[in-house]
This record gives structure tokens, sequence and C-alpha cells, in this order.
């Protein structure tokens, strides 16, 4: 069982989909499974009876819902997701768990990955990228951004792109309209489910680099969002944008 959506895609990608007995109901596992509630539930766990459960590494290793688990017999992974080297590494430990071989989807991921990165390389000065994931529906307020250390973090350096945010250790901050004028952001990338309206949100503020220059992109992709096994595509993607190639 899966309780992660990037776990369930690497699972599915090593081709061992039919071997899924559950997930959350946030993951498309590609064939129609059981599902649990996101946050999981020991008591739905227990009930389909899985071998193995995949999960995100908590922040404080041994959690209760760990333990939970264990006592109910069931064998649990707990990988984390924070960089692209954090998915390299699951592909590879859940190959593992499963007795399955990695070696093809880790080659391809590696050559995606490399093929992904040319896009973006060669083409001077990295633009300063800022990535929002949330904001107030009809304007430009409460706006929650991609800050450092995270794997969107990450992805805008592979795609030749330099966070606005570099520096800030919060992993996504709320900013406020005067720090955000004061960025002065080259691109903006909002991707933010079921809203339609950045563009013209985003004209409130002509003074912006990227407002003034065209280069606000409004994208509806929960692919982008998701670190694991076609990381390299959403890079490619986000290169495409960073460098006018949307």
């Amino acid at each position: 069982m899966s309780l992660l959506p990037s776990w369930t895609e690497v699972i599915v990608e090593l081709k061992a989909a039919n071997r899924l007995v559950g997930c959350t109901d946030a993951c498309e596992p590609g064939r129609d499974v059981p599902r649990v509630p996101w946050q999981g539930s020991v008591e739905a766990i227990v009930r389909l009876r899985p071998a193995l459960v995949v999960r995100q590494a908590p922040r404080a290793p041994g959690d209760a819902f760990e333990r939970a688990l264990r006592a109910a017999g069931i064998q649990v992974l707990s990988l984390p997701s924070e960089t692209v080297a954090d998915v390299r590494a699951a592909i590879a430990g859940i190959a593992l768990a499963l007795g399955v071989d990695a070696a093809e989807a880790l080659a391809q991921f590696d050559r995606d990955l490399d093929a992904a990165k040319e896009k973006g390389e060669g083409r001077g000065e990295p633009p300063t990228v800022l990535f929002v994931v949330g904001r107030d529906p009809g304007g430009v307020a409460n706006v929650d951004a991609v800050g450092a250390g995270t794997f969107l973090d990450e992805m805008i350096r592979c795609a030749g792109g330099r966070n606005a945010l570099e520096g800030i250790e919060e992993p996504y901050p709320k900013l406020r309209l005067e720090q955000i004028v004061r960025l002065k952001p080259q691109v903006i990338i909002e991707n933010v489910p079921g809203r339609g309206d950045a563009v013209e949100a985003w004209r409130a503020l002509p003074t912006i680099p990227a407002v003034r220059d065209g280069r606000v992109f409004a994208v509806d992709d929960r692919a982008l969002l998701i670190p694991g096994p076609h990381l390299p595509r959403s890079v490619e993607r986000l290169a495409g944008m960073i460098h006018g190639r949307p």
C-alpha cells in the first residue's frame, strides 16, 4: 500500500501496480484499488491487510502511526521526498522492498533528467523565479510561494532558473505584497489548482519585471507538485517557461 502519490507513481513505474492493495485518495494508481484518507487511517489500512506500507518519512522517526502499523504486523518503508536525490533513492528503495529490478527505471530517470537540464543550460544569468502555490482569488494577497530547501526549489535550479526566495529557509512562506515588489522576480509561475485568474490578477503590479515583460505563467498541473519518477518532465516544462518556451 502507498500513502504518498509520489511513491504510488514509483510503484506504477516499476510495473508493480498489480501488487497495490490500496492507496490514498490523492493517488493515481492507474487502476481501481481501495482508497484510504490522505492522512492515512490505521484501521482502514489494517483491514486491507497489506504486507508493506510505503509512506512519506515523518519529521520524527518512529511516530505513533508507524508504531501502530508495525504492531499490526505490517512492514513500513518511510522515505523522504525533499530532493531529486530523495526521489532517485526512493525508486531504488521501493524496488528493493518489492524485490524488483530498478535498473531500467533509474537509467531512464537519469537520462530524462540530464536531457531536461540541458534545456536550461547555456542561457546566461539564471532569471529569478517566483513559484506560487497559493493565493487568494481575485487579487495578489496571501501568496504562498516556494522557499529554499524544497524539491521545487531544486527543480527551478535544474531548469536553469534561480529561486527568487533563495536564502529564505521557510519551505513555503506566505508573502506580503511589498515583499513581492521588492523581490522583483523576472518570471512568475503560478500553479494553483482551479485558479484561472493568475495573469489578470498579477497585472495589478506592472512594476514587477515578470508582469512588465509578460512572463507570468498560470498552470494547473498536479504533476509539477509531485516529486516522483516523472520529475524530469516537470523540470523540462519549467525550463520552457523560465526560458520562454511554455
